[in-house]
C-alpha cells in the first residue's frame, strides 16, 4: 500500500467521525424517540464502518511485523493478508 491509499483510508476515518459528530449532536436535539432510535442506529453504523478501516490499517501495518528481513516470504504474506481484508470487507460500503 502507498501513500495515497493510506491518506485515503485516513480520509475515511476523518469522514465516518465527522458523520458521527453530526449525528450524536442531532441525537442530542431530538425529543421523538422514532428519530433518536434512528440517529444511534446511524452513529452505530458509522462506528462499525470506521472499525473496519481501522482493522484493515492495522492488518496491513501493524500485525505480524516480526522484521525478519525475508522480503519475498514477507511479501506473500502481505498479498495473502491484503486479499483476505478486501474478501472481509467486500460489503463494506464507504459511501
Amino acid at each position: 500500500m502507498d501513500k495515497g491509499e493510506l491518506k485515503w483510508l485516513i480520509s475515511e476515518l476523518n469522514d465516518k467521525n465527522t458523520v458521527i459528530m453530526g449525528y450524536a449532536q442531532m441525537a442530542l436535539k431530538c425529543d421523538h424517540p422514532n428519530w433518536t432510535k434512528r440517529y444511534i442506529t446511524s452513529i452505530i453504523q458509522q462506528v462499525d464502518k470506521i472499525t473496519a478501516v481501522t482493522a484493515i490499517i492495522t492488518d496491513l501495518y501493524l500485525s505480524g511485523s516480526d522484521d525478519s528481513g525475508d522480503s519475498d516470504n514477507d511479501n506473500c504474506s502481505k498479498s495473502a493478508a491484503l486479499e483476505n481484508l478486501i474478501a472481509r470487507s467486500a460489503n463494506i460500503k464507504f459511501h
